[in-house]
């Protein structure tokens, strides 16, 4: 079913016109952001700068920052993937907006965890009071998936959304979203600041490339799906 006029402007399934370009940018992402990781792992370069803003864990920051961190943790981070998927459907009344949506959120964060089992950088020590409330992370520290996620999911619903009036309802407070959450995994003390910021490089780096593939992979099926059904027909 062809969606209402106000989603036709969504560049998100949009075919992608410069596709080798960003698996090109994609690429030298992925080189460039494990280089950084080994070197923060062996230098500990941000050390200082996240030991200082940990210290700002105090006062009401300290329940809101945790709060948003267990809010996406990656069980309830899928199951706000999975839903928000099924609410495009919804809204758009397009599978391939759900299906290019989904994809491409699992694939940008789901590429940045995986780089955890390359650089397998240490988590930084948690104070006690961090550690009985959050818990201890067992997985490595860079990047940080919470940001990872937190920015793709922003990242796509703008795609979305860009040829809407909801626009801006959706960027401002994306951004802001973004922002509090690379604080809160500094303040909570589970991630180095480095940790935080190369989870927006990567999403920056990553996301042209998963989107277009997503979007390339959706049209085809597609296309092969409406080929079999004009064979039935005949």
């Amino acid at each position: 079913m062809t969606p209402p006029p106000m989603w036709s402007g969504s560049p998100l399934t949009a075919p992608p016109a410069r596709l080798r370009r960003a698996a090109l940018i994609a690429v030298a992402t992925v080189f460039g952001l494990v280089l950084v990781g080994f070197v923060l792992r062996f230098t500990n370069l941000d050390a200082a700068a996240s030991t200082a803003i940990h210290h700002l864990r105090r006062g009401v920051l300290a329940p809101l920052a945790e709060a948003l961190y267990l809010a996406l943790k990656p069980v309830p981070a899928a199951l706000l993937m999975l839903v928000s998927t099924a609410a495009v459907a919804g809204l758009t009344r397009s599978w391939r907006q759900a299906l290019v949506f989904l994809g491409t959120i699992a694939l940008t964060w789901g590429s940045a965890e995986a780089i955890k089992l390359v650089v397998d950088r240490p988590r930084p020590g948690l104070s006690e009071a961090a550690m009985a409330t959050v818990g201890k992370a067992v997985d490595a520290s860079f990047p940080s998936g919470h940001v990872a996620f937190t920015a793709a999911f922003v990242v796509t619903c703008a795609y979305l959304a860009w040829g809407t009036r909801w626009r801006a309802f959706v960027i401002a407070p994306g951004a802001l979203l973004v922002a509090c959450m690379v604080a809160a995994v500094v303040i909570e003390g589970v991630h180095y600041l480095g940790d935080a910021l190369a989870s927006l490089v990567w999403v920056a780096g990553v996301f042209p490339v998963a989107r277009g593939l997503c979007a390339v992979a959706v049209a085809r099926a597609d296309a092969e799906m409406r080929r079999r059904r004009s064979r039935q027909v005949v």
